[in-house]
């Protein structure tokens, strides 16, 4: 995922991608936050596809991963919507609509996924306030509709 040819990065993603699909799967702590990081970083990617790739990556991972490692994604997540750069906005909008479509239903008990809503919540509410960016605006708005539409009871 590191190599400098967009190919072998495209590759490395898409197994990344079909072994979190899989049930078997476990990660240690360590291994967790390197898959974060990697993911994080490759949301940044020169090219599109893995762009596109590593944030389909970021749906099964969440089931995955601790709670804290979700955080630490969705505070990246939030910060990269207050980017100057659109495309990194863009993506990290898909990115946080797709975390919070594979949060556990809080029905099931798990602190996660309140925690985690109150995050994206506070932080995109002050991006309403702060950014003067309609579009960056409209995105967090539609984000926050989102959580209430899927969470809010």
């Amino acid at each position: 995922m590191t190599s400098t040819d967009k190919d072998f990065r495209f590759m490395a993603t898409n197994d990344l991608m079909i072994e979190l699909q899989k049930d078997s799967i476990k990660l240690d702590e360590d291994s967790e936050k390197k898959v974060v990081k990697m993911l994080l970083k490759l949301l940044e990617d020169k090219n599109g596809e893995v762009q596109n790739l590593a944030v389909k990556c970021l749906g099964p991972l969440v089931s995955k991963v601790k709670e804290y490692q979700v955080e630490t994604i969705v505070d990246t997540l939030c910060t990269n919507m207050l980017s100057d750069k659109e495309q990194l906005r863009d993506i990290s909008s898909i990115g946080l609509k797709t975390v919070i479509s594979e949060l556990p239903p809080p029905s099931t008990g798990s602190t996660m996924t309140a925690n985690v809503c109150k995050k994206i919540t506070a932080q995109l509410t002050g991006a309403v306030g702060k950014q003067e960016d309609v579009s960056v605006q409209l995105e967090a708005l539609d984000i926050l509709s989102d959580i209430l539409s899927r969470l809010g009871e």
